[in-house]
C-alpha cells in the first residue's frame, strides 16, 4: 500500500510541544506559507490534492483572465503548520503515540474561544447585536457613555 499523506513542517511551538518536525496536513490546520510569492500569508486549508501535493488555503485566491476568482494552490513544501485541527481521534491518537516514545506529556486538545453574540429584532425592523461577554459590555457603555460626553460637550461650547 502506499503512503499518500502529504507531511509538512511544524512551526517551532509545535514542534517544541510534540517532539516532531513533520506531521500529515488535514483540512483544517491553519497553515503559513514560508517561500514563494505569497510568503507570509495563511489561513485555513480548505483542500488538500494528495496526487499533485498541493494545498488550497482559505482567502488565498488567483484571479483568471476572465475575472474569477479560484484558489491557488500551493506546493506542501512551501507551508508551515501553526496550529493542528485535533476534532478527529486518530490524529490525537497518533501525537499521544509520538509524545508517550520520546517522554513528553500528553497533548492536550486546544479549545478554541468564540465571542458570542445576540443579535435582537426591534419593532421598528432595526437589528441590534449585543456581546454575552462581560468584558464587551463594559467597552459598549465606555462608547455610549463617550457619545453622551461629546454631545453634552458640544452643547456647552456655544
Amino acid at each position: 500500500m502506499i503512503n499518500n499523506k502529504i507531511n509538512v513542517s511544524l512551526s517551532k511551538d509545535l514542534r517544541k510541544k510534540y517532539g516532531i518536525r513533520r506531521f500529515p496536513i488535514s483540512k483544517g490546520d491553519v497553515v503559513t506559507i514560508i517561500s514563494g510569492s505569497r510568503k507570509g500569508e495563511g489561513g485555513k486549508v480548505i483542500d488538500v490534492n494528495h496526487k499533485n501535493k498541493k494545498i488550497s488555503i482559505e482567502g488565498i485566491t488567483i484571479a483568471k483572465a476572465d475575472g474569477k476568482q479560484v484558489a491557488y494552490y500551493v506546493d506542501h513544501s512551501n507551508l508551515q503548520i501553526t496550529r493542528l485541527d485535533l476534532s478527529r481521534t486518530d490524529r490525537q491518537a497518533k501525537l499521544r503515540e509520538i509524545t508517550a516514545a520520546r517522554n513528553l506529556p500528553p497533548p492536550e486538545p486546544e479549545e478554541i474561544k468564540q465571542e458570542e453574540t445576540t443579535e435582537t429584532v426591534t419593532e421598528g425592523g432595526e437589528s441590534e447585536k449585543t456581546a454575552e461577554d462581560e468584558g464587551s459590555e463594559e467597552e459598549i457603555n465606555d462608547e455610549n457613555n463617550k457619545d453622551v460626553i461629546k454631545e453634552n460637550g458640544d452643547n456647552n461650547e456655544n
